[in-house]
């Protein structure tokens, strides 16, 4: 037994010296060998490049899926579809804008007109109108103005005028943001301000920060200066 395992020791370790004087002499024939050398500074680079520029790409593809896709901070709550979600079998449930909702009947018939221009007006491809419902809170408007983006066959973004003046220096970036996502919806997005007193003011007559004077030029622009 001892002989056995002496043995097998010295094969173990003849083996052991002949693997590195087999690496020694490649590394020695393939230093000596400029053409391979000079392939393999080649495959190293451009393996390095790849590897850099799938980083790269795959940062920017991630940065614009999730402007794309990703929900802004001023979105509350919306309609619009996730990726996941889009793999689901969409809703062909479809209800008319006033359907239980009980309205004094001159306001009824204003409503009415106003949902079936919307909806006549996505059909045909047309210019959006801006609407400003007012009124008590409790009164219906959120509900509304959701019903009316789901009887047009419109996406829908809810958020609130409250939440822009705390941004300070970043509420114009958000807004940018929420604008260029909306227009990502294939359906068209519906945008609806609850509370937009907090946040659109006069700006001849009331004092503001220079920081919601900003953000408010720039929710302007957008609403206005752009063609919807």
């Amino acid at each position: 037994m001892h002989a056995e395992m002496k043995e097998k020791r010295e094969t173990l370790l003849l083996s052991i010296s002949a693997g590195f004087s087999s690496i020694g002499e490649g590394a020695r024939l393939f230093l000596g060998d400029q053409h391979q050398m000079g392939n393999a500074v080649v495959m190293i680079t451009s393996l390095a490049i790849g590897v850099y520029s799938a980083r790269v790409a795959a940062s920017v593809a991630g940065n614009h899926l999730a402007k794309l896709l990703g929900k802004p901070n001023l979105v509350r709550e919306t309609s619009r579809k996730t990726p996941l979600q889009l793999l689901s079998r969409p809703s062909t449930m479809a209800f008319d804008s006033l359907d239980r909702v009980i309205l004094d009947a001159n306001l009824e018939t204003r409503l009415s007109r106003i949902a079936d221009s919307t909806k006549y007006t996505k059909i045909n491809g047309a210019y959006f109108r801006h609407v400003l419902l007012h009124g008590p809170p409790g009164t219906g408007k959120t509900m509304f103005a959701k019903r009316l983006a789901v009887h047009s066959g419109l996406d829908y973004a809810i958020l609130t005028g409250g939440d822009i003046a705390p941004l300070g220096r970043d509420a114009v970036t958000e807004i940018h943001k929420l604008f260029d996502w909306a227009r990502q919806s294939r359906r068209g997005l519906l945008l609806f301000i609850d509370e937009a007193d907090a946040f659109l003011r006069k700006r001849a007559t009331e004092t503001i920060s220079e920081d919601l004077r900003n953000a408010f030029n720039a929710f302007l622009y957008r609403v206005f200066r752009e063609p919807f």
